[in-house]
């Protein structure tokens, strides 16, 4: 969420508009009701910011929602840019509010209005917040049009060597999944070996995460990687390795990331992600259904069949610049639309994220 806002602010600049910034973000990623609570500060400052800010009138507020408890704080920020008769943008950046109706989502998408513009990340997030809530404009823009082709075309890869994880590694991303796939493949002697890369959530996972390498002969942890070492490590892999369960997952960063360089996934289908990885271009899993055996069948099948994987190579490729493409036109008008006019251009972007991780 937080990347998104950076982008969403730089590109605003870019237009021309004046971009005042409200940041609400929780210090940490600490859910406590205690460090919740540590927000009401910001929120407070936030809050009466926009209500003393003068020439608001037709202006934009947008706003990335929070998916759970958080949205109590969105809800003022919209009531109040509706009293001051701004125009609103909502960002939906969460999954967890769509399985299901949830009143607090009901309460925020009214707080928006009618005449506000929601923006979800696929054509099936989109339907799922109009049929639930009865959001009316709806814009699907994927994340995918904020990461740019590889310059000189995607690499193909030919055959499976390594098998990547990349994320923030909890339990509910799948890290112990990714582990038992490579405990399965040392025990059938399959030639690939793994790279796991990301941050602990906590001292707890580290400490089962790092026994788990040591215990196994075919991983290595590179760690937190960020810039050029990220880069390295997504050229290193060959697959990635995707179980998430994480109940706000929508298309998950990392999936556009990867086949953008040609990189085929497996993943649960969880969120956006069966719209992301479409047929051929790697696997989607039932999230109700035991994610190893059929991640290490597609692994067996790609080694017995390299042509097959190297086509999924290049479908990954190909189905990150359709996705791209699709959404591209309607995430420069909507640039456009918030900035509105370039000689009165004014957007007040309220950045409700947890830090970049």
């Amino acid at each position: 969420m937080s990347t998104t806002n950076a982008e969403v602010y730089k590109s605003l600049r870019e237009l021309g508009a004046r971009v005042s910034v409200f940041d609400t973000a929780a210090p940490s990623l600490d859910r406590s009701l205690w460090k919740r609570a540590g927000r009401l500060p910001r929120i407070a400052r936030g809050l009466w910011r926009l209500a003393v800010l003068p020439g608001l009138k037709g202006r934009a507020l947008y706003l990335s929602a929070s998916g759970g408890w958080g949205q109590i704080y969105d809800v003022p920020f919209l009531l109040l840019a509706r009293w001051r008769r701004m125009r609103v943008f909502v960002r939906h950046c969460s999954f967890a509010y769509l399985d299901g109706r949830r009143r607090l989502a009901q309460a925020l998408v009214r707080s928006a209005g009618p005449d506000a513009v929601h923006v979800t990340q696929s054509q099936g997030m989109a339907q799922r917040l109009k049929d639930l809530y009865g959001a009316g404009e709806v814009v699907p823009i994927s994340n995918a049009v904020l990461y740019p082709p590889e310059s000189g075309g995607a690499r193909r890869r030919s055959a499976v060597r390594r098998l990547g994880f990349l994320s923030n590694l909890s339990a509910e991303k799948g890290v112990f999944e990714f582990l038992d796939l490579m405990a399965a493949a040392e025990a059938a002697d399959l030639p690939v070996t793994g790279m796991l890369a990301g941050a602990c959530q906590d001292q707890d996972t580290r400490d089962r995460v790092t026994e788990r390498v040591r215990m196994l002969r075919n991983v290595s942890y590179a760690g937190a990687v960020y810039g050029t070492d990220k880069e390295q490590f997504l050229d290193a892999i060959d697959v990635l390795i995707f179980p998430t369960r994480y109940r706000n997952e929508t298309e998950a960063k990392v999936n556009h990331e990867a086949m953008s360089r040609g990189i085929p996934v497996i993943a649960y289908g969880r969120g956006c992600i069966p719209e992301v990885v479409t047929a051929g271009c790697g696997r989607v899993i039932d999230p109700q259904a035991p994610f190893v055996a059929q991640a290490l069948e597609q692994v067996e099948l790609w080694l017995a069949e390299p042509a097959t994987f190297e086509a999924a190579s290049r479908a990954a490729a190909a189905q990150f610049i359709k996705t791209r493409a699709d959404s591209g036109a309607r995430w420069g008008a909507l640039l456009r639309q918030v900035a509105g006019r370039r000689d009165d251009a004014g957007a007040v972007v309220s950045e409700d994220t947890p830090p970049s991780l």
